[in-house]
């Protein structure tokens, strides 16, 4: 055997990974020009930790960090709030805030940049539909972010609320009540007392459904027990056997939900998906007359 060195003199000068990061040069957004204070491009954020720069959390190459970016901002349209953790929540905050001010411009050119970053073509009308009458009254700061009391179990990572504020103004959020989750993860977010009868616009509510129906199917049962015996080939502890999982949602739960939500809905008449009659507020901000037709926007 070969003595080791360092017995009695110095310890190395370097302990530990001496190698750099395989991506550590490389500019997460390098069509961008490095001048912090121009803000000129939404979502056009490149990730660091200098004055203009959203903050670099932790991911596996930029691309992989601007894929959850995008994974994050097309979540937090979609259910108007999101949970994160650690740096990713302030950078959600902002990218949130960008989404607004391109909704608010309401051109084509922001229109498509926007569908450009979202993963979903149909989180574009939604915001673009929402967003400009919903922060009418507000010029910045669109969403918040509340630091949770607890932090996540696997990693310890601060864990933050990240949502967008005036709900009230909302057509798809109104009355939402997000203190405890639904009872499964595809049915709708719980609704406050006070908002008990409330009706959604028909196309986000049909976009919600057909979402959710998949989970309901024979196939994803199916897909849920290989799931499980995977899960259990692959070591992870206090997964039950197969056999022993039972479906997410049975044709008796699926009559009690109906039930429910026509004793709730039972002022209102059954909603007609034929009848065009609904007009929701788009980007003009007011609902139009009945028979009347935008106007076309001045350019300057």
């Amino acid at each position: 055997m070969r003595p080791t060195r360092f017995v009695g003199g110095r310890p190395p000068p370097v302990i530990g990974q001496t190698r750099k990061a395989r991506f550590a040069g490389i500019d997460d957004n390098p069509a961008i020009t490095f001048r912090p204070w121009d803000t000129s491009e939404p979502l056009m954020a490149d990730y660091g930790w200098q004055r203009g720069q959203l903050p670099k959390f932790r991911a596996r190459s930029p691309f992989h960090r601007q894929q959850v970016a995008r994974r994050m901002v097309t979540e937090m349209i979609r259910k108007d709030y999101c949970i994160v953790g650690g740096a990713r929540a302030p950078a959600l905050r902002i990218l949130a805030d960008h989404v607004v001010d391109l909704s608010k411009a309401g051109d084509t050119d922001s229109r498509q940049q926007l569908a450009y970053f979202l993963h979903d073509p149909l989180m574009v009308d939604k915001a673009f539909d929402e967003y400009p009458r919903r922060f009418r009254d507000m010029h910045g700061k669109y969403a918040m972010m509340t630091r949770l009391k607890t932090r996540r179990r696997t990693d310890g990572v601060a864990m933050y609320f990240v949502e967008y504020k005036n709900r009230d103004m909302s057509d798809n959020h109104k009355g939402e009540d997000y203190t405890t989750g639904p009872e499964r993860f595809f049915l709708p977010p719980r609704i406050v007392e006070t908002e008990k009868g409330i009706q959604r616009p028909p196309h986000m509510q049909m976009a919600f459904d057909r979402w959710a129906s998949k989970f309901k199917t024979e196939e994803f049962h199916h897909w849920w027990r290989l799931r499980h015996a995977k899960m259990r080939f692959w070591g992870v502890r206090n997964v039950p056997h197969p056999s022993d999982v039972d479906p997410l949602w049975t044709e008796k739960e699926e009559e009690e939900w109906h039930n429910e939500m026509l004793a709730n809905t039972g002022d209102f008449e059954d909603l007609d998906l034929e009848d065009d009659s609904f007009s929701a507020a788009g980007e003009g901000g007011e609902p139009l007359a009945e028979g009347a037709a935008h106007k076309p926007q001045q350019s300057a």
